[in-house]
């Protein structure tokens, strides 16, 4: 059960952020971020975000990073695999009555590598941006070891633990005919 401290950690009165800005440095839990794991992905320590908020006007910038660590299958032998992630994060949040908001026509978006968000004048809820962040993050092919085997596709053992004995090569019986068939000057 996440703690209420941890939910109020990320949620920042904009009168809070001042001219020299607002730093931003807690260990949060999955579960206050509402990050879904299954039984093969779990996140194994608190999400560590660090970062600061600036405000322009009604803007406020949010930049700094995002580390953790997450517990997952190897994608090649399915092994656990312990594995960091990091990210950074550069991102905007617009009051409501901003333009680029309302969607009219002759909006330009600021910098590509920038995220939008909304706030609603009075809180920063930074639980989103969070969420999304550490979700991308994720490793997508994680690898227990560069060279992992992977498993045998015909007995399904792990070819890291011991060689696989198993004949891997089948021959489609419609392509048999192929294999009789001799170019000129090939042996």
């Amino acid at each position: 059960m996440p703690s209420q401290d941890e939910a109020l950690a990320l949620i920042v009165q904009v009168a809070q952020i001042l001219e020299t800005g607002f730093v931003l440095d807690v260990g949060i839990s999955p579960e206050t971020l509402h990050i879904p794991q299954g039984e093969e992905t779990v996140i194994s320590e608190p999400v560590r975000v660090q970062g600061r908020l600036t405000k322009v006007a009604e803007q406020i910038y949010f930049q700094g990073s995002i580390q953790g660590r997450v517990v997952v299958p190897c994608s090649r032998c399915l092994d656990v695999v312990h594995t960091e992630f990091a990210t950074e994060a550069r991102v905007i949040f617009l009051p409501p009555t901003s333009e680029a908001v309302s969607g009219e026509e002759g909006t330009v978006r600021p910098m590509d590598e920038l995220d939008l968000f909304v706030h609603d004048g009075t809180i920063l809820d930074l639980r989103p941006l969070i969420r999304e962040q550490v979700v991308l993050a994720f490793p997508v092919q994680p690898l227990c070891r560069e060279d992992c085997a992977g498993l045998c596709q015909v007995c399904g053992g792990n070819r890291n633990v011991e060689p696989c004995t198993c004949q891997t090569e089948t021959t489609e019986p419609r392509f048999a005919i192929l294999k009789q068939l001799r170019f000129p000057g090939s042996l």
